[in-house]
């Protein structure tokens, strides 16, 4: 099963679905100069398995809010009951989207936090992972999108769009790519030569920098990991050529994983646990293990983490006293 700490898809020319998404690289940017300062502070496996724990939702977040910036009703209660699929008795996991048939519209100007919001109108599938969606984003901003889907009657998506859904929604917990777990050692078993090649070009045109984010091997220590699953929703399906032993590869999938598996659910009930006690235990522990490491900073490097990194990820509101809307 994937990482708790990476972003969906645009199909290839040839029919393949390469890459199932893609993070802008403006949020690349801004993420990667904060995960810069922070190695300044502490850049052992250690710290770096904290800095990714940190955008797990917080105990404060005991249901995450859904907006969407367009879209029919119709498409939203498609992607709301989707989602919502990430929900179960052993995860304490919680879609706030509205009520059903009035999915709730983003209005920025109100002030009110959305932990999601959903565009359909950019360019292909990505999602920011949990919290970076609220620290890193404005308001005004998409944090996940499904490019292309209002093109599409809801009711005739297809299997791999409405995986892309549960794929995007699983980063948007803070659940990182399956081909990223260390324990499935896919970085040995890519052609990286081909990859970049193929990458770089249409329909994908990524840079290096966005490849290495979506495809290289997370690091650190006490990651939330289990054990490497090929039934991943968070899997990527690539061509044989992809790698280095063909569809021999024991990261190879001959079809995209459009179902969220056992070992998905295993990860999202580890990192959500039912219990509330648990959960709270968890977030506390991550945050007193943060705090240690911002506290060895001086004035001037936790300058250069840009804001105060504690506050932004586990002192926020929240929606802990915040009624629900949904029925």
């Amino acid at each position: 099963m994937a990482v708790a700490a990476a972003s969906g898809a645009m199909a290839a020319e040839d029919g393949n679905k390469v890459a199932r998404d893609g993070l802008p690289e403006k949020y690349i940017k801004r993420i990667k100069q904060y995960q810069s300062a922070l190695n300044k502070l502490d850049d052992s496996e250690q710290s770096k398995g904290i800095y990714r724990n940190s955008t797990l939702w917080g105990a404060n977040y005991p249901k995450i809010r859904v907006c969407f910036f367009e879209g029919s009703q119709a498409l939203r209660e498609v992607v709301a009951n989707v989602a919502k699929e990430w929900q179960a008795e052993d995860n304490s996991i919680r879609f706030d989207f509205g009520k059903p048939g009035k999915r709730r519209t983003c209005q920025p100007e109100n002030g009110r936090e959305m932990q999601i919001r959903v565009s359909f109108s950019q360019d292909g599938y990505w999602s920011q992972l949990g919290q970076n969606a609220v620290v890193f984003v404005d308001q005004k901003e998409a944090t996940l999108n499904l490019g292309g889907f209002m093109n599409v009657s809801p009711d005739q998506l297809s299997d791999y769009e409405v995986g892309t859904i549960r794929h995007e929604f699983g980063h948007a917990l803070g659940i990182e790519h399956e081909h990223q777990n260390p324990k499935g050692g896919c970085d040995n078993e890519y052609n990286w030569k081909l990859i970049y090649s193929y990458l770089e070009g249409p329909p994908n045109n990524w840079t290096k920098e966005t490849i290495d984010w979506n495809l290289r091997q997370a690091s650190g220590e006490d990651l939330q990991l289990t054990k490497f699953d090929k039934r991943s929703v968070m899997l990527y399906q690539f061509p044989p050529d992809f790698y280095k032993k063909g569809a021999k590869s024991k990261c190879f999938v001959a079809e995209p994983n459009s179902q969220i598996s056992a070992g998905d659910r295993a990860l999202a009930a580890q990192m959500y646990p039912a219990n509330a006690a648990s959960r709270l235990e968890n977030f506390q522990e991550n945050k007193e293990k943060f705090e240690a490491i911002w506290k060895k900073g001086d004035e001037a490097t936790t300058k250069g983490v840009m804001f105060d990194a504690v506050k932004a990820f586990f002192d926020r509101p929240g929606t802990k006293d915040d009624p629900a809307e949904e029925d």
